[in-house]
C-alpha cells in the first residue's frame, strides 16, 4: 500500500498556526511515502522567516505576492513528483489514516481520478461542512452535502460524487489529461472547474467516508452577516465572486442553459446582490462587485479568444524578460553614476539585493558581501545568488578593514536609522570604499508601510540633496513620488497587466529624470568618488 509516492500541496497565507497544525498532522500519517509541499502565497512576514528551521524536511516555495489558489497550486504541481497528488487548504488537518484510505480507492478503482475525505467541523468534530458538491449549469448555484449536519453514517461508503474541495487528491494521469488548473479563476470556482473537466474527460469522483479530515473553514470577517451570506467577505471576493461564476457558467453551461442563466438569472442575481450589498452600506463592495460583473461579462463575450490573448501576452512578456533586465540595468539610478572600475562591492542593508542584481547585469564584479540584519531577506538573497557572501550584523557596528571594498553602497537604508546614526554609517562607509561610496535615499519624507514584518523597515529619518552635497557628495534625483512612491500609481493599481505598463513607461521616461533633474521628487541617489579626491 505504502509503494507509490504521496504529494501534499499547500497553499498558505497568513496563517501560520494552522498550516503548522496542518503540517503535523501529515508528518503523523499511518503512510510513510509521502513529500509534503508548501506555496507561500505571499505571506507576511515571509515563511521562510521561520520555516526551514522548523521543517527542514519540507519543500518550501516562495511567492512575493498572492497569486491566487489556482496559480499556486499549478506551482506546487510542478515540484511535486508523486503517482498522487493531495491538495489540501492550510486550515484543514488529516486523520492520521486519511491519505491511506485514499490510496486505497484509487488502487481499487482504476477509472477514480479525484477522491476526496469527509470533511468536518474543527470546532464541533462530529458536525460536517462537506460530502462532496454539486451544482446547477443553469442557476449556477453550487452547494455540498453534508453542511452543517451531523455524522450519523448518512454518507457512509464510496459515493460518486461531481465535485470536490477543500481536501482531494488526484491521480496524476488526470493532470496529463486535462491540464492544470485554469488561473482564469485566481480564487474561488477554481476547483469546481478543475472537477468537471477531470469528470467530463472519463474519470470519476468519490467521496470516501473512512478518509477524514477537519476543517476550520469559514470565520465571519465583520463585512455584515447578510454580505457574508453571499459567499463576499471584502471587496476583492465581492469582484471575484461576481466574475468567476461568470466564468465558469460561460466556459461549463450548455448553450440553452448559458442564455437562460446570462440573459434572465444573472441580470437578477446582480440586481438582488446590489439591493443587499447597498443595504449593508458597503459601497466599496459594491463598486468591486460591479467591476467582477463588467470584467466576467467581457471575458463571457471575449470567450475563447481571450485564453490565447492572455497566453500571447504572458509568452511576450516572458520573451522580453532578459531584455527587460537590460533595460533596468542601464536605467536604474545607481547605474548612471557606477565607476565602471569596480570589481568589488559591499551593500550594507542588501534587503533581497535587487540594486546588486543590476550592478552585475553591468560588470563583471569578483566579490560582494551583503549585509542585512532580516534574516529573511538574507535567506531569498542566497535562493537567488545575489551576493558571493553574507552577514546578519547591525551596520551601525560594521568594523571591516579601510579601503576593503572599491564600493560601498546603502540603498534605501540610511532612513531607517536615527539620522545621527545615520551620518556615523556614512563615515564608516567612506573608511571602507576605496574608490566609491553610493548611498539612496528618498527626497525629503516619505511614508512607508512595513513590509514582511519587518519593524527594520520603518522610516526614523529623512533627508535632502542638499544635506549629502553639504558633504561633498554628487547628487542625482530619481522618479515622481505620484507615479513611483507608497501612494502611488504603481502600488494601488491591482491589474498585473497595467502595473507593468506603467512600469515600462516609467523605464522610458528615464531620459527625462536624467535631464530634467528639477521635476524628480521621489528619490535621489548621493555618490562620492573616492579616486577624484586623492
Amino acid at each position: 500500500m505504502n509503494s507509490k509516492l504521496v504529494s501534499v500541496v499547500i497553499v498558505s497565507k497568513d496563517r501560520k498556526k494552522d498550516l503548522i497544525d496542518c503540517i503535523d498532522s501529515y508528518l503523523k500519517s499511518s503512510y510513510k511515502q509521502l513529500e509534503i509541499i508548501v506555496l507561500d502565497n505571499g505571506s507576511r512576514p515571509p515563511l521562510f522567516s521561520w520555516f526551514t528551521k522548523k521543517y527542514p524536511g519540507v519543500k518550501l516555495i516562495t511567492s512575493e505576492f498572492n497569486i491566487g489558489a489556482a496559480a499556486g497550486r499549478n506551482l506546487g504541481l510542478k515540484e511535486a513528483k508523486g503517482e498522487y497528488i493531495l491538495f489540501t487548504d492550510d486550515d484543514a488537518y488529516a486523520d492520521k489514516n486519511m491519505v491511506e484510505n485514499l490510496v486505497a480507492v484509487f488502487e481499487k478503482n482504476p477509472k477514480a481520478g479525484i477522491v476526496q475525505p469527509l470533511v468536518y467541523d474543527r470546532e464541533n468534530k462530529q458536525m460536517l461542512q462537506g460530502a462532496g458538491h454539486d451544482i446547477n449549469l443553469t442557476t449556477g448555484r453550487i452547494w455540498a452535502a453534508g453542511v452543517k449536519v451531523k455524522d450519523i453514517g448518512q454518507y457512509n461508503g464510496l459515493r460518486e460524487v461531481l465535485m470536490c474541495g477543500c481536501v482531494w487528491m488526484v491521480k496524476k494521469e488526470v493532470f496529463k489529461k486535462i491540464g492544470n488548473y485554469d488561473e482564469d479563476y485566481f480564487i474561488p470556482y477554481e476547483d469546481s472547474d478543475f472537477s468537471i473537466r477531470t469528470a467530463k474527460a472519463g474519470f470519476k469522483l468519490y467521496c470516501y467516508s473512512r478518509a477524514k479530515t477537519w476543517h476550520r473553514g469559514f470565520k465571519s470577517t465583520f463585512v455584515h452577516p447578510r454580505i457574508e451570506w453571499l459567499g463576499i467577505t471584502s471587496p476583492e471576493r465581492a469582484y471575484r465572486v461576481a466574475r468567476n461564476k461568470m466564468i465558469f457558467m460561460r466556459k461549463h453551461s450548455p448553450l440553452p442553459n448559458s442564455l437562460i442563466f446570462f440573459f434572465i438569472l444573472m441580470p437578477a442575481y446582480a440586481f438582488v446582490h446590489s439591493i443587499i450589498i447597498i443595504s449593508a452600506r458597503r459601497f466599496d463592495i459594491l463598486l468591486k462587485y460591479f467591476l467582477g460583473l463588467i470584467s466576467g461579462t467581457i471575458y463571457a463575450i471575449t470567450y475563447p479568444l481571450n485564453k490565447k490573448i492572455i497566453q500571447t501576452y504572458q509568452d511576450f512578456d516572458k520573451k522580453l524578460e532578459g531584455f527587460k533586465m537590460l533595460l533596468l540595468a542601464w536605467t536604474d539610478p545607481i547605474t548612471w553614476i557606477l565607476n565602471p572600475n569596480i570589481q568589488t562591492v559591499l551593500d550594507l542593508g542588501c534587503g533581497q539585493g535587487k540594486p546588486m542584481e543590476f550592478i552585475k547585469y553591468r560588470i563583471k564584479i569578483k566579490k560582494s558581501l551583503g549585509v542585512d540584519l532580516f534574516e529573511p531577506y538574507i535567506q531569498e538573497a542566497k535562493q537567488k545568488k545575489i551576493h558571493g557572501e553574507y552577514m546578519i550584523a547591525d551596520i551601525r557596528k560594521l568594523n571591516l578593514p579601510a579601503k576593503s571594498f572599491d564600493l560601498v553602497m546603502a540603498s534605501h537604508v540610511l532612513e531607517h536609522l536615527p539620522q545621527k546614526d545615520a551620518w556615523k554609517v556614512l563615515e564608516n562607509m567612506e573608511a571602507m570604499a576605496g574608490k566609491q561610496v553610493i548611498a539612496v535615499t528618498p527626497i525629503g519624507e516619505h511614508y512607508h508601510q512595513l513590509e514582511d514584518g519587518n519593524i527594520l523597515q520603518m522610516h526614523l529619518c529623512a533627508f535632502t540633496p542638499q544635506d549629502f552635497i553639504d558633504r561633498g557628495y554628487k547628487i542625482k534625483k530619481y522618479g515622481w513620488k505620484w507615479l513611483l512612491g507608497d501612494h502611488g500609481i504603481v502600488h494601488t493599481i491591482k491589474n498585473d497587466m497595467i502595473r507593468k505598463l506603467l512600469y515600462t513607461f516609467n523605464i522610458l521616461i528615464t531620459p527625462i529624470y536624467y535631464y530634467f533633474q528639477g521635476s524628480c521628487d521621489y528619490i535621489f541617489v548621493a555618490f562620492k568618488n573616492l579616486e577624484d579626491d586623492n
